[in-house]
Formats: C-alpha cells, sequence, structure tokens
C-alpha cells in the first residue's frame, strides 16, 4: 500500500518533465511509499514518451491518457483522483518540483493528526530570482477558524498541500472542468467549507517555476472574453462557499483576486475584451464596490477601474491596451509596422533630429507614458532611454548593421534592457561578440515586406525580363560598379538589357558628395558610362520612386553589396520577389541565412549568366513564382508583425 499518491497532469511538457520526477524520485520518503501517477492531457510531443521510459523501470509509475485533449489540469487531476490507490493525495505540476522533504513532512503531519487537508508554503523561482511565498505567523494558527481565513487572505490558490482522499469523494470535492482559470479557487473554497480539520507546517514544500513556457510561443498567456467570465464565476462561486462557513471571501481574497485580473487585462488583455463582457464586469463591481476600498492601485490599473465605473467602454479598451513609444533617429525601417502594432498597442513616436538630438522635455513626457520602450537603432536613443527607463518598463533596441561600426553599444545599461534585435544571423553574432550582449537577450526577426503593397500585375507593354534594378545605390559599398559589369557582360549577347539604379543620385546627397572617396568612385562611374555607347543608354539614374509601382516594369533585383561591408538583411531583393520580380544577391556573409540558395550566386560572371540562362530557357514565370512564394511565406509584414507582438507578450509574461 502506497502512503502518497502524486498526481501530474501533463500536457507537451517533455522538456521539464524531468525535473518533477527527479524531485518526487530525491524525497526523503522511500520511493516505493510513493505513487507517481502521470495523465496525460493528449500530448503532441515526445512527453509520454519520456515518462515511459521511467515506467520501464519502476512499478510505482504510471501512466494514463485522455481519450481528447480537455484543456486545462483540472480533468486530468479528476481521473488522478478517483484512481489513486493511497489514502493521500499531493498535486504536482508538471513543471514544477516537490522539496525532497515534502511527502514526509505532510504525511506525517497528516497522519498524526487525522488531517484532511495539510497545507505548507512555497518557492517561487522566475530565473535566477526566487522568494518564498504562502508563508503564515504564529498569529494565523490561534484556531482553526483563523487558519482558514489566513489560508485564504494571505495564501496563493494553488493547491499546493496534502489532502485525504476520503474526505475528497465523500464531500464530491473536485476540479471545475468548465473553465480555464481559476479552477483551484473553487477546489480550495470547497475543501475549506467543508472541513476545518486543517493543519499548516512551517515549511517550505513546493517550487513553484515561473515562466518555463517563455520561449514558446504558442503558450503565451491571454486574457479575453473566456479569461474574464471565468473570473467573475469563480470570484461568486467562492464567495458561496465561505459564506458557508460565515466567511466574506470579497472581503477577504477578492482585493487580491481583483488587482490580479486587473494586471491580466493590462498586460494580456490588449484591448480585445468584448463590450457585453465589459458590461458585465461594471455590473460586478457595482455591485461589489467595497472591494476598492482597501486597495492600493498603480496609476494604470485606477485608469481601468475608473473606466469600469464610468461605463465607458472605448475608454476601457485603450487603456487596457499596452502603450509602446517607438524612438530613434530614421525611422523609416520601422514606420512601416506600426500600422500593424496599432491593432494591439498604443502607439506614440520619438522622432530624433540625429544620434544624440532629440526634444528632451517630448521624450521624458513619453517615457513617463509607456509600457514599453522600442529603440530603432543602438545609438544615442538607446542610451538615454536605458539610463531613464523604470523597472516596470520593457526596453527593446533593435539593431542594424550601421550601429556596429559606432560605439553606442558600450554605453548602455546591459541590465535595463530587455531584448536585443537583429534582422540577421551574421549581425547576430557580430554584436554579440563586439558588445558581449547578453546571448538570453539576443533575439532574431526578419526584416518585413507588404507583400500586398508589391503585389502588382507586371507591365505588359514591355518585356520586363530584360530590366535590372538596384534599389539605393549609394553608398559606395553599394557597389553599383559591379552591377554595370553585369549589365556590360548582357549587353554582349542582347542590346535589350538596361540597369534602372532606383535612389538619389550621389550628387544630391551633400555629406557624400563632400567625402573625396564617396564622390571620385561616383565620378569613375559616371566617366565609364559616358564612354561606352553600349552603357551610356542602357543605364538609368531614374532618383527616388514609388517602388512598387516601379517594379510593375522590372524583371531582376541586384544585391551587388560589398562583401567585406555585408548587408543586414538587404530588403530590395525581398521586395522585388514580391513584386514578381526575381531577386539576385552575390554571397556576401550571411545572406545564405536569409535568401533560398537558389538566389544566391558567387560573382558577377554567374550572376550574368545566370539571368541570361533564365531569360534563353523560359524559366522567368517559374522563378518568380517561387521567389514570391518564398517572401510570402517568411517575411509578409503580417507574419514578422507577429514575432515582435510574440516577443513583446512573452516579456511581459516572463516579467510580471
Amino acid at each position: 500500500m502506497f502512503k502518497v499518491s502524486i498526481i501530474i497532469p501533463v500536457y507537451n511538457a517533455e522538456k521539464k518533465i524531468r525535473h518533477a520526477i527527479s524531485s518526487v524520485m530525491n524525497q526523503t520518503m522511500r520511493f516505493e511509499d510513493i505513487e507517481l501517477i502521470f495523465i496525460d492531457d493528449r500530448s503532441t510531443d515526445k512527453s509520454v514518451e519520456v515518462i515511459q521510459n521511467y515506467i520501464n523501470f519502476y512499478p510505482n509509475i504510471k501512466l494514463y491518457q485522455l481519450e481528447q485533449n480537455s484543456g486545462s489540469p483540472s480533468k486530468p487531476r479528476n481521473y488522478g483522483i478517483s484512481i489513486a490507490s493511497s489514502d493521500y493525495i499531493v498535486f504536482l505540476d508538471s513543471d514544477d518540483t516537490l522539496l525532497e522533504n515534502a511527502c514526509n513532512r505532510l504525511y506525517t503531519e497528516a497522519k498524526a493528526g487525522g488531517y484532511d487537508i495539510v497545507r505548507g508554503y512555497l518557492r517561487v523561482v522566475n530565473g535566477n530570482i526566487s522568494y518564498y511565498a504562502n508563508k503564515l505567523n504564529e498569529d494565523d494558527l490561534v484556531s482553526k477558524k483563523k487558519l482558514v481565513e489566513a489560508l485564504i487572505s494571505k495564501q496563493s490558490t494553488t493547491v499546493v498541500g496534502i489532502y485525504k482522499k476520503d474526505f475528497l469523494l465523500k464531500n464530491n470535492i473536485t476540479f471545475n472542468e468548465n473553465i480555464r482559470m481559476g479552477e483551484d479557487t473553487i477546489f480550495l473554497s470547497k475543501c475549506y467549507s467543508k472541513t476545518y480539520n486543517i493543519s499548516y507546517i512551517d515549511e517550505c514544500i513546493y517550487n513553484y517555476i515561473k515562466g518555463n513556457d517563455i520561449n514558446n510561443l504558442s503558450s503565451t498567456q491571454s486574457y479575453g472574453s473566456r479569461e474574464l467570465n471565468d473570473h467573475l464565476y469563480v470570484w461568486r462561486e467562492a464567495q458561496k462557499n465561505m459564506k458557508l462557513i460565515g466567511l466574506d471571501y470579497y472581503k477577504l481574497r477578492l482585493p487580491v483576486g481583483f488587482r490580479s485580473a486587473l494586471q491580466s487585462m493590462l498586460y494580456f488583455s490588449n484591448g480585445k475584451i468584448p463590450k457585453d463582457d465589459f458590461m458585465k464586469l461594471h455590473e460586478f463591481l457595482t455591485e461589489n464596490s467595497q472591494v476598492l476600498t482597501n486597495m492600493s492601485l498603480a496609476p494604470r490599473l485606477l485608469e481601468i477601474v475608473d473606466a469600469i465605473i464610468k461605463k465607458d467602454f472605448e475608454l476601457f479598451v485603450k487603456c487596457t491596451k499596452k502603450r509602446i513609444v517607438i524612438n530613434g533617429y530614421d525611422l523609416k525601417f520601422i514606420k512601416p509596422l506600426i500600422p500593424w502594432l496599432e491593432k494591439y498597442y498604443l502607439v506614440e513616436i520619438d522622432e530624433w533630429q540625429g544620434h544624440n538630438i532629440h526634444d528632451e522635455k517630448r521624450s521624458l513626457q513619453l517615457l513617463e507614458w509607456a509600457d514599453i520602450i522600442f529603440c530603432e537603432w543602438l545609438l544615442g536613443n538607446a542610451v538615454w532611454y536605458t539610463n531613464k527607463k523604470r523597472n516596470d518598463q520593457l526596453l527593446f533596441i533593435r539593431m542594424h548593421r550601421f550601429e556596429l561600426y559606432q560605439n553606442y553599444g558600450k554605453n548602455i545599461d546591459v541590465e535595463k534592457v530587455d531584448a536585443f534585435i537583429t534582422v540577421g544571423m551574421y549581425y547576430y553574432e557580430q554584436f554579440t561578440k563586439k558588445f558581449q550582449f547578453p546571448r538570453e537577450k539576443m533575439h532574431l526577426i526578419p526584416n518585413y515586406v507588404d507583400v500586398e503593397k508589391f503585389n502588382k500585375e507586371k507591365s505588359k507593354s514591355i518585356d520586363i525580363k530584360y530590366n535590372l534594378a538596384v534599389i539605393g545605390g549609394l553608398p559606395a559599398r553599394k557597389r553599383i560598379d559591379l552591377a554595370v559589369d553585369i549589365l556590360s557582360k548582357l549587353l554582349e549577347k542582347d542590346s535589350r538589357y538596361k540597369l534602372h539604379i532606383i535612389g538619389s543620385k550621389p550628387e544630391e546627397v551633400d555629406w557624400l558628395w563632400r567625402t573625396e572617396n564617396e564622390r571620385k568612385y561616383y565620378e569613375n562611374i559616371y566617366e565609364r558610362i559616358s564612354k561606352d555607347n553600349k552603357l551610356k543608354d542602357a543605364v538609368i539614374f531614374c532618383g527616388w520612386q514609388d517602388s512598387s509601382e516601379y517594379l510593375k516594369s522590372i524583371g531582376y533585383v541586384l544585391s551587388v553589396s560589398d562583401a567585406e561591408k555585408p548587408e543586414s538583411f538587404h530588403l530590395a531583393p525581398a521586395e522585388g520577389m514580391a513584386s514578381g520580380s526575381i531577386g539576385l544577391l552575390l554571397n556576401w556573409p550571411g545572406v545564405e541565412y536569409i535568401y533560398p540558395k537558389e538566389f544566391i550566386v558567387n560573382d558577377i560572371i554567374e550572376m550574368a549568366n545566370k539571368i541570361q540562362y533564365i531569360n534563353e530557357n523560359g524559366l522567368f514565370e517559374e522563378i518568380s513564382k517561387q521567389g514570391r512564394e518564398f517572401v510570402s511565406n517568411y517575411y509578409n509584414i503580417e507574419k514578422v508583425a507577429q514575432y515582435f507582438t510574440n516577443l513583446i507578450e512573452s516579456t511581459f509574461l516572463k516579467k510580471n
């Protein structure tokens, strides 16, 4: 006969379940006296396989699978209670662990005193930070009623402890399988309403591991209609249960629960709670306004409460969206993303006039307003914001090639930064190496293309297969001389080829034209073109254009940048692919992590030959389609925007 049955619900826990199992096997109670029951909720990973490896060696480890996924730990726990062999039950989540003396102390206390429930306290572990929670003091133990009051008001509603199986069965105490949030609260309120035969041991028995799923984007927390309705239901049920024994749950616990709900609305609802549910919340708060009497709320939470009381739904939506301030000099790369971010967040812009030049008064106002600080460029803006940010704010820095050759990265407070973002693997490694940024803070999110914007029918009045383009030919490292070389080789075979250089002309950019090396580079190109009759009519400097329109006449978009000063991403070929052009790229460092090998060539001769081969063999449409599908699948702005929101939400989840 086992002394204790430990019930562990399992769902896609292959990466963490071993820690839970080890904590059970390392108990001071003999492992043979413990029945370890796993209830798998139809995992889609290798959780079952991992557990099966233990079952092969230990007969007291048992595994059962539900017929279909239930979506919460309630049904697995209930099934575990029904099949447990021992008189006492301990619940353990698959990502948490038991302290080594937990089973022995809980069982000994329960057995000696004939208790239905024995509780202890726990340790919360969040990365390298840990702290104790649920600890009671001597004044809480003067009577059984006082103990129950303290368990409700001072402990979190986790089911940490040991429960007599017969007590649960006789009183029909189970976990509610119809809710996804608060099932522990109702379970405990039922327990407390049915017995005062409860004990508390002043010992830590449980490690609650916070944020284990931070890299699993699908597990990012949300708070919407279902969660709010679950909260309202749970609070009312808990109040009803506590009234059976003359206790007021609203007075004892609702301020804590309501604050938690407000924080979840702020952190995870992103303004998506429907109006009907908002009205339910207004009615609940109107009926129970006393909950606010002794609550001390942060300004952001007070704004939400004010909107609820006023029954102002539009204000409520605005107040429950997180606030992002995007800052930096030259925001052309980030601005296309803003409309997508505004679907979820309130966004304000702090556009700097230079690397270190800004309206500090406005920056300070936006700093006070923001929940999230997004620094575009690792320049003076990143230094200023890292020095000023509050501990409750998140700060992200997105880096490009340019900043690697500056020293601002050495002047920021790395501890204040929640995530560094690069658009390509090559510069991911280069930034990590140069500035010694912690790898756990480094994230790779690619550049994005507004696929719909470029999805326009190609011109039928010309044969676009003979039109090449370079988008952005400044500065010299863009190597338009190589594009001219490619054109020259193609013109030897066919006079129809043209090279369109889209973007500012060098003489139109003051700083560049004043730089001797840059000016001479372009003067040499101009001279070469003017002296070559074939090139003279085939190279077109067309200035800045609406590229989505201009690309309707372009067949190939070339990336010929200097390999010694490689691109961080080079968006132009991707935009070309989205338009139905073929993007071709020289093999600069890191390009293989961004574009498929079919679009990468080793030198200008290979690029010219590839263009000629495609055109002569009627392959243009096929390869164009491959490129368009690739960009749509990987770099569509909607998909990349989701990467950003996932990073923001998962970081909030980890921090809160």
